[in-house]
């Protein structure tokens, strides 16, 4: 069964520079998560790889959008400049199975069906039909794929796990050979993922050194378990706070029948406590000292836009078992002084 693709391309152009291009039926979404997600992080402008360098790389972002592809150092451009990158990628908007898999990996060994030229005055990027004899008519850049990686591939994706790497034809020229029955396998190369953990963990960092006097952040789950570990906080206070806010935000939309809250915050002359929810997985808790409000919020939706981006296109899974009341005694405690607080003063404006 034949597979049809859309094409997007990025290198330098003649008499256009370096920019992507792609078929008009790429949507502008995916264009920029290639640029993004790809390109920017696949090659280093500052630290290019060898001109016969070579890699291929697959990037599923969810189901029924996977991303896979080419790229070579190609060489200079007609400015003159060196270590010119040329990303060639096809795009399958379809829901990914194990048959459609085996035939991308086979036609990331093969390369792509046409090489297309840097110095074409009009490039126009038409869907390539993947039929069975589609090896016999590529271009020569792809690579050779080892057992190893294919497995991976087909235990992602039988796992409902995303299928997101990379890797170099030095990468598989460098694998070692199996010589007896006691070979390793874990000595191979295996392909690499993105490591959103270290991203998630350098943007709560990057809000922490703000000068908004923030005492404490985390990123946890809804409910209540910890997604990354605690900045500033003591990690069971940080999860008592989580829990206590979130246990707030679940009262309130079932006592008001409202669908979302887009933010929960206690404020005194002391403080704020914020949480934050980033997406349906995923809420930022923010503990501050006297700071201004204006600026806290400012900063805390810049986070939260690029908590986003990584969470959308990743799956962070909770560190430690879940701590609430039920297993809490101390939580419980919180949790009730907290209701009686809000009764009180309830009653009081009622009252008044």
């Amino acid at each position: 069964m034949s597979l049809i693709v859309e094409q997007l391309i990025y290198s330098s152009f003649s008499q256009l520079g370096f920019k992507y291009i792609a078929s008009v039926n790429v949507p502008l979404g995916i264009q920029q998560f290639f640029y993004q997600h790809i390109v920017s992080q696949l090659w280093d402008t500052y630290n290019p790889p060898d001109r016969k360098f070579k890699g291929v790389y697959i990037y599923q972002i969810d189901s029924h959008n996977t991303l896979f592809g080419w790229l070579i150092n190609d060489g200079k451009d007609e400015f003159g400049r060196g270590d010119i990158p040329y990303f060639h990628c096809y795009y399958l908007q379809k829901l990914l199975d194990s048959k459609q898999l085996f035939k991308i990996l086979a036609c990331l060994e093969a390369g792509p069906l046409k090489r297309i030229s840097r110095d074409e005055a009009k490039i126009s990027l038409d869907p390539v039909i993947l039929a069975d004899n589609y090896q016999a008519n590529a271009f020569e850049l792809g690579i050779k794929l080892s057992k190893d990686i294919r497995l991976f591939s087909h235990r992602q994706l039988r796992e409902e796990k995303p299928l997101q790497w990379f890797i170099s034809s030095k990468e598989t020229k460098e694998r070692q050979k199996p010589t007896d029955n006691n070979y390793d396998n874990s000595k191979n190369t295996l392909p690499r993922e993105p490591n959103y953990q270290v991203e998630i963990a350098k943007i709560l960092q990057e809000l922490a050194e703000k000068p908004l006097a923030i005492e404490g952040i985390m990123l946890v789950s809804p409910q209540g378990q910890p997604l990354t570990d605690s900045i500033g906080m003591e990690h069971n206070s940080a999860l008592i706070l989580a829990g206590t806010m979130l246990y707030l935000a679940n009262n309130t939309k079932e006592e008001l029948s409202w669908s979302d809250l887009e933010q929960i915050a206690i404020r005194s002359p002391q403080g704020h406590l914020i949480l934050t929810p980033c997406s349906d997985q995923a809420f930022l808790l923010v503990k501050t000292g006297k700071t201004i409000t204006g600026l806290l919020e400012v900063e805390i939706q810049k986070t939260r836009s690029k908590l986003q981006k990584i969470l959308a296109i990743s799956n962070p899974t909770p560190q430690t078992p879940l701590l609430n009341p039920a297993a809490n005694p101390f939580l419980d405690s919180v949790v009730e002084e907290f209701e009686i607080v809000l009764e009180t003063e309830d009653s009081v404006i009622s009252n008044q």
